[in-house]
């Protein structure tokens, strides 16, 4: 064998009985116990040799990086809890305001289920545009005066369920959503230079490695960031893996089809389009989901496709092109609907890969046609925990009622019923901490809150797993990653303990040694 580039020494590689392994040219070349290393040395080898274990490395099967260095903007409102909270934050934001206010992460549950309306921030921002984007992205609050600027007086609507909210005179009430409504107002606020967020993205990117990621299957490429992307690799700031899923509008034809097909594949080293996203649905909070049947409110009713027909004539194209599909997914309907059109298109394409996303509310029936589809789970147990309460007060709940709200977030239900499942975060919607989504895929609680449906955790082998094999398994990477084995991708991380056998509060306090992605060092513990 010539010279690795790189030796790795620990005290255990897991799934291997081996102590050591070598890379070469970006893969695992040879695999032994201490003793061997020194014999796949040379001139120009770095060897490491660390405490505990290598692991596959991690992969957030769900994330969002532009759109969280490009949303982190303006106050983060992740923390508040009520609305006198809320309208302090923002009268203090107003002394210091330019042109705008504007925030993030803010909970529809700081409304305690009123209404929730422009009227609540209108004292504290004064005449100074606001808009507040809501914790699930999908929604946002404008200000009257920035309703004003706008020129929105009136019930906007669009062919995808997107809308502006008006109250029983028609007047706006300033709570906008899904994209296109939302969009009319963010359209007028000044845009930050793209080095600003660039640097944000970039900062975003090392902080994931520090945490152990090596990778991440990115669900968006709106707003063309190509260039983002690439000035961040450029100055060799991208320690991350990330594939890539440009979305697709319901709007959108078999020409669009087409141009998404073709730009598959391209990028940089580092990223690259890599499959395709559609939203069949948009949120259960936001009242634009796709349930059975309707909410709380007679919402959640509709697909966001006008013909969820073309949706199942997009995934079979998609199939066909061998483009692997990704799709949101919340409500029931819209998971069942995402099923049988993933087991149509497996059927005529069987090697095509699919996957579903959230899948937030599943009662038996469709947690079993998601297993005949073959589609992988992709979810995020964080958001069970972080948005829903165990006493079922939160918006969430009390808009599906407490009967169907049983049937939330089934992890285990999918991974007993022989689902695949790959976990992520969706950052910036919740934290992108590996560790934490590990604990609370398995406790169903946050800190000290009480457990959210308990029966629906996950072994730790069975959450470990989701975010390395099941990672691969979502990209179509089976073969080549995920794994430890002579002929695998180079993507490691080395860990201070083995989260697939340890206990949860145990998992909370695991060290980040080092990343390695394609064979290079790309975080390094000091």
């Amino acid at each position: 064998m010539t010279a690795a580039d790189l030796v790795l020494v620990a005290d255990a590689l897991h799934g291997t009985a081996g102590e050591a392994l070598a890379v070469a040219g970006g893969r695992i070349v040879a695999i032994g116990d201490r003793s061997d290393a020194a014999g796949w040395s040379g001139v120009g080898t770095r060897t490491l040799r660390l405490p505990g274990i290598v692991s596959p490395g991690l992969v957030d099967a769900h994330t969002h990086p532009v759109l969280g260095a490009r949303m982190a903007r303006g106050i983060d409102l992740r923390e508040v809890r009520t609305l006198d909270e809320l309208r302090s934050r923002l009268a203090a934001a107003r002394r210091d305001a330019g042109e705008w206010i504007l925030g993030w992460g803010l909970s529809h549950d700081v409304w305690a289920g009123a209404a929730i309306t422009a009227e609540a921030l209108d004292d504290a921002v004064g005449d100074v545009p606001t808009l507040l984007r809501m914790f699930d992205a999908h929604s946002a609050l404008a200000s009257s005066a920035a309703l004003a600027r706008a020129g929105v007086t009136g019930r906007r609507t669009f062919a995808s369920g997107a809308h502006v909210d008006v109250d029983d005179a028609g007047t706006p009430t300033g709570f906008l959503h899904e994209h296109e409504a939302i969009d009319l107002i963010e359209c007028l606020v000044p845009l930050e230079p793209a080095s600003a967020v660039a640097a944000r993205l970039a900062g975003a990117l090392e902080q994931m490695a520090s945490v152990g990621l090596t990778g991440a299957h990115v669900m968006d490429f709106e707003g063309d960031p190509a260039a983002l992307y690439a000035a961040v690799e450029s100055e060799d700031r991208m320690p991350l893996r990330l594939r890539i899923h440009p979305w697709v509008d319901p709007a959108s034809t078999p020409d669009d089809w087409e141009a998404l097909i073709a730009a598959t594949g391209t990028g940089g080293a580092s990223w690259r389009r890599h499959g395709v996203k559609l939203f069949l649905d948009g949120t259960i909070d936001n009242g634009t989901a796709w349930l059975t049947r309707p909410d709380r409110d007679g919402r959640s009713v509709r697909s966001t496709w006008p013909s969820p027909s073309r949706y199942a004539a997009a995934i079979a194209r998609f199939a066909a092109a061998g483009v692997p599909t990704a799709t949101h997914a919340i409500g029931d309907a819209a998971v069942r609907h995402a099923a049988a059109s993933i087991a149509d298109a497996r059927a005529a394409h069987p090697g095509s890969v699919h996957r579903i996303e959230h899948l937030e509310l599943t009662g038996d029936d469709v947690v079993a046609a998601v297993a005949r589809s073959g589609a992988v789970a992709s979810m995020q147990p964080t958001h069970c925990t972080r948005f829903v309460r165990a006493d079922r007060s939160d918006n969430w709940s009390t808009r599906v009622g407490a009967d169907r709200a049983e049937h939330s977030w089934r992890t285990r239900s999918l991974a007993d019923g022989g689902v695949t499942l790959a976990l992520g975060s969706d950052w910036p919607i919740a934290p992108f901490d590996p560790r934490e989504i590990l604990v609370e895929a398995q406790t169903r609680r946050h800190g000290a809150a009480g457990p959210i449906g308990a029966n629906e955790a996950l072994t730790a082998a069975q959450a470990f797993a989701a975010f390395t094999t099941g990672a691969a398994v979502a990209a179509g990477c089976a073969d080549d990653e995920g794994r430890i084995a002579v002929g695998m991708r180079a993507d490691l991380t080395v860990l201070s303990a083995d989260p697939s056998v340890s206990a949860p509060e145990e998992v909370a306090a695991v060290g980040v040694h080092a990343t390695v992605v394609d064979g290079r060092v790309r975080y390094l513990a000091g």
